[in-house]
């Protein structure tokens, strides 16, 4: 992409749209993670979460804080742990692009299987999508979801560019947690 003054504003514009036209999820995101970490069988507190990020290379690494975490223009993901393997682990995945942005809230019961998920997908056209995926212990699973419009918060119908960003919006599922791409990460400890 050419580095001209308009390209650099629509770069650093698109992010503070995101973050602006949902206030509510950035302000309310620590206190919606740690209730749906408690659901999960979680007590730990929000602030000692373990940070992790690929920062677009899939090389995952351990951070001591999110400050730490190198910024990425392009697209960035960033994921907050609480909880330990062998033992509930709740896990809340932030991806931030250009154009949309999404964060994916993971429930792994004491075995590490998947329980329960939580994704919300938000554009920068005003728009997002929200689904929630339960698992019962056979594996079978139930879906909700919904459009809804990020001024408002209310649902609405399925936008038509909604085809254009499909791959974007799917969430990523991750039946065990040994499947998390930084779980060897996770397991051993820091890696500094």
């Amino acid at each position: 992409m050419a580095h001209s003054p308009k390209n650099l504003l629509k770069q650093a514009c698109i992010p503070i749209l995101l973050l602006s036209t949902f206030p509510g999820r950035a302000t309310a995101s620590g206190n919606h993670f740690a209730e749906f970490a408690q659901s999960c069988g979680v007590t730990a507190v929000v602030a000692s979460a373990r940070i992790f990020s690929d920062n677009n290379k899939n090389q995952w690494k351990e951070y001591l804080t999110p400050k730490q975490v190198p910024e990425n223009t392009e697209w960035s993901e960033r994921a907050y742990v609480l909880g330990n393997v062998d033992f509930p682990v709740a896990i809340d995945v932030e991806g931030l692009g250009e154009d949309f942005g999404d964060s994916t809230y993971y429930c792994f019961n004491a075995s590490g299987r998947l329980s329960s998920l939580e994704h919300e997908f938000r554009t920068a056209w005003g728009w997002g999508f929200a689904e929630r995926r339960e698992l019962d212990t056979n594996g079978r699973e139930t879906t909700k979801s919904h459009f809804f419009s990020m001024t408002e918060r209310k649902e609405i119908p399925r936008p038509a560019n909604a085809d254009d960003v499909r791959e974007a919006m799917t969430v990523k599922i991750y039946k065990k947690l040994s499947d998390v791409p930084f779980f060897q990460l996770l397991k051993h400890g820091t890696s500094g």
